[in-house]
């Protein structure tokens, strides 16, 4: 039997392979914040979004697209400092 941590893994990376797929029938890039509001649409998967990201970014490659690091966290608008926040 399946422990669900492994079927969860299994669940991300098939949602995963779907989701680059869709884009490479249409575009030549995948970009991190559309594909982290897809995922989490359908998914709710317990790593944390650096991990995410880093996952569909790898698989994008390995299927020859581009991957663009669009999406900003919490985390790192809070690192902008002042004279460039709006």
């Amino acid at each position: 039997m399946q422990q669900p941590d492994d079927i969860a893994a299994r669940r991300l990376g098939i949602l995963i392979e779907q989701y680059v797929e869709a884009r490479k029938k249409h575009y030549d890039y995948v970009s991190t914040e559309q594909a982290y509001r897809a995922i989490r649409q359908v998914l709710k998967p317990a790593i944390p979004d650096r991990e995410l990201d880093d996952m569909v970014a790898a698989l994008a490659v390995k299927n020859g697209l581009a991957v663009v690091f669009d999406r900003q966290t919490k985390a790192s608008a809070d690192h902008v400092p002042r004279s460039a926040r709006p």
